[in-house]
């Protein structure tokens, strides 16, 4: 991949688009995350080519705290990830709960054992 960017710039692009995906996770906005995503991704193969680029490891020692801040922040972003993922999922079965609970209707029958009726509806009706 031909860089575009020094390493210092797509170090400082890579940790903004970081905490601006942190930002959108923290706000529950998940619409962009898809180029949020897209963005990581260009970023990050950037940064992998300067990296492959560098002839010792001395020059890339004086990015390391860089580094570090933006592997930090990646994997805060994964714990919200997965516990946005785990919410969505959550609610997605509540809801799934509350639809089937509509069309279960329950009664009894004449000796008290549950009778659950499926799409049907029960309406009372005073016989007597």
């Amino acid at each position: 991949m031909k860089q575009t960017l020094p390493l210092d710039e797509t170090i400082l692009q890579l940790a903004k688009i970081l905490e601006y995906e942190k930002e959108q996770l923290l706000s529950g906005s998940y619409s962009q995350l898809s180029k949020i995503s897209n963005a990581k991704t260009y970023h990050l193969k950037l940064l992998d080519a300067h990296i492959s680029s560098l002839n010792n490891n001395v020059a890339l020692t004086q990015f390391a705290a860089d580094i570090n801040r933006v592997q930090k922040l990646a994997i805060e972003n994964e714990t919200l990830l997965k516990s946005a993922k785990y919410g969505v999922t959550a609610a997605q079965a509540r809801i799934t709960a509350i639809k089937s609970a509509d069309s279960m209707v329950g009664t009894y029958t004449y000796d008290g054992d549950k009778l659950r009726t499926q799409d049907a509806s029960i309406t009372r009706r005073k016989i007597a």
